[in-house]
């Protein structure tokens, strides 16, 4: 192997390590986001305060790491001589082309978890998000019944309230 070659080897290895890593953040992202949840139905502050600042830090994290990935990617694509790809697949299929097989499959299966944690994440902020709609419109309601008027709503399948 030649030095060009050994350090293309050390590139991709660092940008399947960086993958590794977006997937053991979102999954504690995730899980604050879960506790987030539990805080809220429970109304403590503190601790939902806490895990707010939590989730921030390991939002802040992530985005490190997207710029680290980036800076791989583009030094990858250097050192094959390409242009730094945009898409992921691209990228895997580069290194097919440069045998490194083992890392491409690595990424692609540890990119399949990420998008798995990712949804997860997602439909979780979904319920907090519902959750906290609805505690809105009843502080509303609960304000404006202390003005002495009548205010009479439900809620559609998405937490937010209507006329009834």
């Amino acid at each position: 192997m030649n030095e060009a070659q050994i350090e293309l080897k050390f590139k991709s290895s660092r940008f399947r390590d960086l993958w590794l890593e977006f997937c053991q953040k979102h999954r504690d992202l995730y899980e604050v986001t879960c506790d987030e949840y539990t805080h809220l139905l429970a109304s403590d502050i503190d601790e939902l305060e806490t895990t707010i600042d939590e989730k921030q830090n390991i939002i802040n994290y992530i985005n490190k790491l997207e710029l680290s990935r980036n800076q791989v990617a583009a030094e990858i694509a250097t050192l094959m001589g390409l242009e730094k790809p945009e898409k992921l697949t691209t990228m895997l299929k580069y290194f097919h082309q440069h045998g490194l097989k083992n890392e491409a499959d690595e990424v692609e299966k540890l990119n399949l978890v990420l998008l798995e944690i990712i949804e997860n994440i997602q439909a979780q902020n979904k319920k907090n998000q519902v959750f906290l709609n609805k505690a809105i419109i009843s502080l509303n309601e609960l304000r404006h019944s202390f003005s002495g008027k009548e205010n009479f709503k439900t809620y559609s399948s998405s937490g937010m309230a209507r006329r009834g």
